[in-house]
């Protein structure tokens, strides 16, 4: 089995404290300025992408009042796998906390099995940004490879003190129905998913925001959710992964700014209030 683990530590901002990988792993502060109070990790792999049997284990821990962004190096490849590839990862964000998490595309071969569990666990006051795109292979190839993978399963589970908020299970088998039909990928060949929660938050200027970003591009469809007073759900179909992982990438960078400033503003004002303190 596989696996990678991190949880968060903190100084004057987020930090690296507790980290262990094993092989193809390897977990890299990516952060370009280190005063910002958000930490960027980045997972590097030196495998090609998930093989026959490989197992995935992950487990992510931002404790209280810590941020993390964790991106990753490159898409996803899910090769050829009669036993099946598995991916199991368990986060937990703490009170005062925020995880963004928007990975690159996941791209299952041709042959490819796949199964994921994400299980999220947030406290009351936790931020939470958390996304998924998944292709319908390598169509680009002579051949062709659109939908030719065998299975692709990924459930993702959020809870909020204890409590399930979102459930989204993704049951994908191409040789079981028609892909292009309605309520199906419609002609498309890539969908994503985003979900965003942050507690005592103007969820609606923040659909706003996104809609209005995501109504200028071309060749996709698009529909946007309010799933709880604090909470929405964004799903995207399109033709091409680069396209949906730069629209994910810039509501996501749009998010950790909005950290860094909260942060950074925090900081200063407990700085100037210690000063007059010692004054």
């Amino acid at each position: 089995m596989e696996k990678y683990s991190l949880r968060t530590g903190l100084r004057e901002q987020t930090i690296m404290k507790d980290v262990y990988f094993t092989a193809p792993f390897n977990l890299v502060e990516v952060r370009e300025n280190k005063k910002n109070p958000l930490l960027e990790v980045m997972v590097m792999s030196s495998s090609p992408g998930l093989l026959n049997n490989d197992s995935y284990d992950i487990n992510i821990e931002v404790i209280d009042n810590s941020a993390l962004n964790l991106q990753t190096q490159s898409y996803q490849r899910i090769f050829v796998s009669e036993q099946g590839t598995n991916q199991n990862m368990n986060v937990r964000v703490g009170n005062g906390a925020y995880f963004s998490h928007t990975p690159h595309p996941a791209v299952p071969h041709k042959g490819a099995r796949y199964t994921a569990r994400n299980t999220i666990n947030l406290q009351s006051n936790s931020t939470l940004l958390w996304g998924e795109i998944l292709t319908c292979g390598r169509k680009h190839m002579a051949a062709g490879e659109r939908f030719a993978f065998k299975k692709h399963h990924a459930i993702t589970e959020i809870f909020r003190e204890g409590v399930l908020v979102f459930k989204d299970n993704l049951y994908l088998v191409p040789d079981e129905i028609d892909v292009n039909q309605f309520g199906q990928y419609e002609g498309r060949t890539h969908q994503g998913s985003l979900f965003f929660t942050a507690p005592n938050s103007d969820i609606n200027e923040r659909m706003r925001e996104v809609s209005q970003r995501l109504s200028s591009e071309k060749d996709i469809d698009f529909g946007i959710t309010k799933v709880l007073d604090n909470a929405y759900l964004l799903r995207v179909l399109g033709n091409e992964g680069e396209q949906l992982f730069k629209l994910f990438t810039k509501i996501r960078q749009a998010e950790d700014s909005r950290i860094n400033q909260e942060r950074s503003t925090e900081a200063i004002g407990k700085s100037m209030h210690d000063m007059r303190g010692s004054g």
